[in-house]
């Protein structure tokens, strides 16, 4: 049975270049995530990153 996450999630079909799956999988392992976990907090740090950034040169 689907968890309640995992029905209020969009999913997205994504190509990866060859090797990158591999090393997701080693990252993901390293950090005890699964792939998707380790893509899904790579994505929100840079997201982070980067509205922090946007934010910083909207005031300078």
């Amino acid at each position: 049975m689907e968890n309640l996450a995992s029905r209020r999630s969009d999913q997205f079909n994504l190509r990866l270049p060859d090797g990158m799956r591999d090393a997701l999988k080693a990252m993901a392992a390293e950090n005890r995530r699964s792939i998707n976990s380790e893509i899904v907090t790579i994505l929100e740090k840079q997201i982070r990153s980067s509205t922090e950034t946007q934010k910083a040169d909207a005031t300078a």
